[in-house]
């Protein structure tokens, strides 16, 4: 089974007085979760391929790209 996370923009579920974007975890194509800014970077949990999720903290937009990558190449096997 493929594992491929990726991230989507989700400015409808921004609430009215949000200046961050949110989005939207995918995982497969199917949403699995949600980052959203809270202070001084994003939370949210992350899909691990063994079926866990990862919590990196409150961290830049960047630090989550760069977690998916990881863990898109983990699933591959590369």
């Amino acid at each position: 089974m493929t594992h491929k996370v990726a991230l989507r923009e989700n400015a409808r579920r921004r609430s009215m007085l949000e200046t961050k974007m949110r989005y939207d975890i995918m995982l497969n194509g199917v949403r699995f979760g949600e980052l959203c800014y809270n202070m001084r970077g994003y939370i949210g949990y992350l899909p691990l391929p063994d079926g866990r999720k990862l919590d990196i903290g409150e961290r830049p937009l960047a630090a989550f790209r760069r977690e998916i990558a990881r863990i898109n190449r983990e699933a591959r096997g590369t």
